[in-house]
This record gives C-alpha cells, sequence and structure tokens, in this order.
C-alpha cells in the first residue's frame, strides 16, 4: 500500500513538473514571438543588441581619465603586438602633445585612395589591414582601430555614438581622447575625416560640438584629419546636418577595452562561426562593453521602447532557462518512477 502510495505521489508530482514545462514554453513561444519584428533585418538585429547591453543610468561626460566612473570597462590588456610595433615603427606617438599624436593615428588609418563602405567585423588585426590595405570599413571598424592605436599610444579614448531610429542600428560611431596638454575632451571623427573647431580653431569636444550644433552656432569648422585622404562628406554643410539629425539620440559606448574584448577566449571562438554569436560570447564573458544613453526630453520616448526591450529580452532568457530547468527535472523524475517500477 505505502509502495504504491508512493507511486501515486510520485507521478503526480511528475505531472506538475512536465505542467510547469508546457506552461514556461509558452510563455517563452509568446514572448519570442513579440520579437519577430526585430529579426527582419541588421538595424533590428542591433536595436536588440542595444537594449541588450543598454544601462540604466544616464551617460555622463564631465569626467576624466583620473575620475572614471565606476562600471566604466577601461582596457586593462596588453595591446596587440602589431598595433604597439606599428605606433613605434611610423612614430604615431608624439611626445608630449596628445592631440598631435590622435591625428598621426588618424591620418595613419585613413587611405589615400577611394574607401568602400561596409562593415568588417573582425577582429582587429585583420580589421586594421583591410582598412588600410583595402580601403575597407564602417564607422565602428575605424572607432575600435583608432581606440586601440590610442592605447597603444597611451592615450585615453572613449567612444560617442548616435543614431536615427530608436537607438537601432541606423546611426555613426566616433571617438573623443582626453588631450592631457589641453586639460579636456577633444573629438575626432576619423571614418568621415574631420574634427570640429570653434572659428578660431581650437578643437572641440563631443560635448561642445553638440551644443554648437543645438545653438545652430554658424562659426563651426570641420577640419579634415588628413587633407589627402577621401572626406566623409563633400560638403560640410551635409555633415553638419547629419550631426543634427543625430542629436536626439546620442549615446556612450562605457568602455574602451577593445583588446580585452578582442583576446576573450569566448570571443575568439564564436568570432569564426558569426558576429553575433561573438558579441554573445563577449556579452557572457563580461567583457562587451554596455550602453548608456545620454538621457535628454527629446528621446524619453526611445528610451522607454528600449527598456521595454531589454525586458522582453530577459523574459525570454530567463523563461527558456526555467523550461530547460522543468523539463530536465521531469525527465529525471519520470526516469527515477521507471527505475522504481521495474524493480
Amino acid at each position: 500500500m505505502k509502495v504504491a502510495v508512493e507511486g501515486q505521489n510520485s507521478a503526480a508530482g511528475s505531472r506538475i513538473w512536465l505542467r510547469l514545462f508546457w506552461l514556461s514554453a509558452v510563455l517563452t513561444v509568446a514572448v519570442a514571438a513579440s520579437l519577430a519584428p526585430h529579426l527582419r533585418d541588421s538595424t533590428e538585429l542591433v536595436r536588440m543588441r542595444n537594449a541588450l547591453l543598454l544601462q540604466s543610468e544616464p551617460a555622463v561626460y564631465d569626467w576624466t581619465p583620473a575620475n572614471v566612473p565606476v562600471g566604466f570597462a577601461v582596457e586593462t590588456a596588453k595591446p596587440l603586438p602589431l598595433y604597439s610595433d606599428i605606433v613605434a615603427r611610423d612614430h604615431l606617438k608624439i611626445d608630449g602633445d596628445d592631440w598631435a599624436t590622435a591625428l598621426a593615428i588618424g591620418r595613419h588609418l585613413l587611405p589615400d585612395g577611394r574607401r568602400r563602405s561596409g562593415a568588417i567585423q573582425a577582429n582587429l588585426s585583420d580589421t586594421y589591414t583591410r582598412i588600410t590595405q583595402q580601403g575597407e570599413g564602417y564607422c565602428g571598424d575605424y572607432a575600435d582601430s583608432f581606440t586601440g592605436f590610442a592605447t597603444a599610444a597611451g592615450l585615453f579614448s572613449r567612444p560617442w555614438a548616435f543614431s536615427f531610429d530608436g537607438f537601432g542600428g541606423h546611426g555613426h560611431i566616433f571617438n573623443e581622447i582626453w588631450d592631457s596638454q589641453r586639460a579636456r575632451w577633444v573629438m575626432i571623427d576619423v571614418f568621415n575625416n574631420f574634427y570640429p573647431t570653434d572659428a578660431s580653431g581650437e578643437p572641440l569636444s563631443a560635448m561642445a560640438f553638440r551644443a554648437a550644433l543645438e545653438a545652430g552656432a554658424d562659426d563651426l569648422r570641420l577640419v579634415p584629419v588628413d587633407p589627402l585622404a577621401s572626406p566623409g562628406f563633400r560638403e560640410e554643410a551635409r555633415a553638419l546636418d547629419y550631426y543634427r539629425r543625430g542629436l536626439p539620440e546620442w549615446y556612450m559606448w562605457w568602455g574602451n577595452n577593445v583588446f580585452e574584448y578582442d583576446q576573450a577566449s569566448l570571443v575568439q571562438l564564436l568570432g569564426g562561426v558569426h558576429r553575433a554569436l561573438e558579441q554573445l560570447g563577449g556579452v557572457m564573458s563580461g567583457v562587451h562593453p554596455g550602453i548608456r544613453i545620454l538621457a535628454t526630453e527629446q528621446n524619453a520616448v526611445q528610451r522607454d521602447e528600449m527598456q521595454m526591450l531589454r525586458g522582453r529580452l530577459w523574459a525570454v532568457s530567463v523563461l527558456g532557462a526555467l523550461c530547460c530547468l522543468f523539463f530536465v527535472v521531469w525527465l529525471i523524475r519520470r526516469r527515477a518512477r521507471s527505475a522504481s517500477d521495474i524493480q
């Protein structure tokens, strides 16, 4: 009798776990289905990635390398020998002049001939080679490579970005370096081959440039990083308009650890399979920088939408994990009961 009761209890327990499995499976599918519109193209996939990396804290910019905010992923890995060797070989580091060093790095990355657009999406070594030898690369490739050379040359660089589509994949990324001699940040957009200055020719920080654009200043100047290289925009007015259109959706990549990311084992392992898996490997390894939005009234709706998307992504992850757990427990109990019946 006791054995029969125990068997009934075991069967009832198994049914509970099976029901939990089906419930979590249905919920997982339902939430995953709500993400289907974000799977239609690469810009939407970028939006999902950005939502996953989004941090709740807003971007702050009034800090220096001497007081880096908590959580900013500062580079700790040793620079790749390729980058260090090129800095030494081509004398890219100008002692006592951080801005001259940044410009030397920018000129080094800008090919003299015609450039071809399109993301490279490769490791730092291949990215550098394809930028300089084949004229390939998109803004993210230039920004990462510039950050690597800046670090190898002893500069502190941080990446800014903006989007036109609610923090999705349609946007731009550029760099800002800490100029020790000026004791302030200075912006450089290597991909578009310019840096902004005021009427006197003094280079501007990213936020000073942004403020001038918002104010409609007419004394901004865009100076070529390399006058011999192709410009990102043939007309200065078009470049300014491009940046103006992106003003509502500025954000900062919360880290400059390009070498740490590049050398992470899981990143290298998955990088040969697919770019999306590589980035997932970076997230799982804890080396992928997060994203912090420059919060303004103009992007309140977009921020809320990104937070909701982030919530759905985490819901799918948690529900999927629970679904697997419930199934495994049900399977173990089922096999245990079958073994007991045989005995």
